[in-house]
């Protein structure tokens, strides 16, 4: 009996104690003790837990009436019900007031229908919050809205349409960083010319979007990962970090954004597919000094020529650091017989490039040619790194409490291989300035 009644005492005692803190996070990890969240975790359709986690918020909140909430994440764990959202209304009722900065709203449940109340967003209550991160939810905004302080917009699995977003977007005049994650309502993005502040944006698999518009004139960060869309960066002066994740991404890269973005200085590619090699670029990316390429794969039973990225060099003229992260092919073009016979490029200068780092390096022909050339054409080259193997096998053996995995043994030989097209086709031709390292598989663990 007195350690029941204790226990009570040191709950109501923990309750209370949420009282004079101004900033609140509920989640699973801040509630539950170790215990309950165990066992929360091993059955997660037992609602018992998630009422008692709903019930600590309500005694929590209940206690903040009135006194004010300047910080709020909270994850809601369900149930998605009717009755459930309007507990969860009335909590955003007491913490979204005229001190509010910060509302982190996650609904686990991808199901969710749950509409967010932007009528709590008006008058005065929306003024001060500067981020705003909803998650599993449906926006629907007006006019009304009042967002003059926000800096922040964090989307994710949120049902908003375009002119929905649109409406929010022109009341955040403030607004610096926009992102937006599966948010698959949206046909058309525009930003519109209102954001003079706006430096961030990144648009991430929102899968029946059709085209960007962007008006903001001082974007220094676009991403964009999904289908291929009709992208209009605007006049993109200010653009000076580009990420790009889309079927083909190399080759319209070379076609658009030397001339749409000219002062760009870090590129980073990401291609699910590249169907046809490098073309010459027609403009040059005069600023660029990073530039990291990813091709996951190529396509019409072909493989792609590496070496056709030269022209890529050679239209980036600052370049200074150049990163290459191909994929694993079960059959390429293997390079064989006299280095005489590899493809050369006519004679040009890579200036400034210091740093080159392939990753998946092989012995496919291109590949080889495309390092020989930059191994020539590179006079301030300082460092170059060949990785053939996942870097999780590469030092295993030398810690003896630790093993590596198995892997596959043709795909070992085949790397075994790799490394000695690099002994005979690389090696030779870097220069003595130069670090140069190559790394291969665990020679402890898989010898040949």
């Amino acid at each position: 009996m007195r350690d029941a009644a204790r226990a009570a005492c040191v709950c109501h005692v923990f309750l209370n104690s949420w009282g004079c803190h101004p900033n609140l996070t509920f989640t699973k990890e801040t509630i539950c003790s170790k215990e309950k969240l165990r066992k929360w975790t091993e059955d997660l359709n037992d609602e018992r837990y998630s009422r008692e986690y709903n019930n600590i918020i309500d005694h929590i909140l209940a206690n903040h009436s009135g006194t004010g909430v300047k910080t709020l994440m909270l994850h809601f764990h369900g149930p998605s019900n009717t009755q459930s959202y309007n507990r969860l209304n009335s909590w955003l009722q007491i913490a979204i007031t005229p001190v509010l900065e910060e509302l982190t709203l996650y609904l686990l449940s991808e199901k969710s229908k749950y509409n967010f109340p932007c009528s709590l967003l008006s008058d005065r209550s929306g003024n001060t919050i500067r981020h705003l991160r909803l998650c599993n939810c449906v926006l629907r905004p007006t006019g009304n809205l009042s967002l003059r302080c926000l800096t922040e917009l964090n989307l994710r699995h949120v049902r908003v349409a375009g002119n929905e977003l649109g409406c929010l977007l022109s009341n955040s005049s403030a607004l610096e960083k926009l992102i937006l994650k599966h948010c698959d309502d949206i046909i058309c993005l525009e930003i519109p010319c209102q954001l003079q502040r706006l430096i961030s944006l990144e648009v991430f698999e929102c899968f029946r979007l059709k085209a960007i518009e962007n008006k903001a004139p001082n974007i220094s960060f676009f991403g964009f990962t999904g289908d291929e869309i009709e992208l209009s960066l605007g006049e993109s002066l200010q653009a000076k970090n580009l990420s790009l994740h889309h079927r083909c991404v190399i080759s319209y890269a070379i076609d658009k954004l030397a001339s749409s973005v000219p002062n760009l200085e870090t590129l980073t590619l990401r291609s699910a597919c590249e169907i046809v090699d490098a073309p010459t670029v027609p403009s040059k990316f005069l600023h660029l000094k990073f530039l990291s390429v990813h091709i996951h794969n190529w396509s019409n039973g072909r493989e792609y020529d590496f070496l056709s990225l030269v022209s890529f060099l050679d239209a980036s003229p600052s370049l200074e650091t150049f990163g290459l992260f191909v994929p694993v092919q079960s059959k390429y073009d293997w390079v064989v017989g006299d280095p005489s016979t590899l493809r050369q490029m006519p004679e040009r200068h890579h200036d400034k490039l210091k740093t080159v780092t392939i990753t998946g390096f092989c012995r496919q022909k291109s590949l080889v040619e495309m390092t020989r050339h930059i191994l020539e054409s590179a006079t301030s080259l300082k460092s170059l790194i060949l990785t053939t193997i996942d870097a999780k096998h590469r030092f295993y053996g030398h810690i003896s409490v630790r093993k590596c995995p198995t892997l596959d043994k043709e795909y070992i030989r085949d790397v075994w291989e790799s490394i000695r097209a690099v002994k005979t086709y690389i090696e030779g031709k870097v220069p003595p300035t130069v670090e140069f390292k190559a790394y291969g598989p665990c020679s402890q663990c898989h010898a040949l």
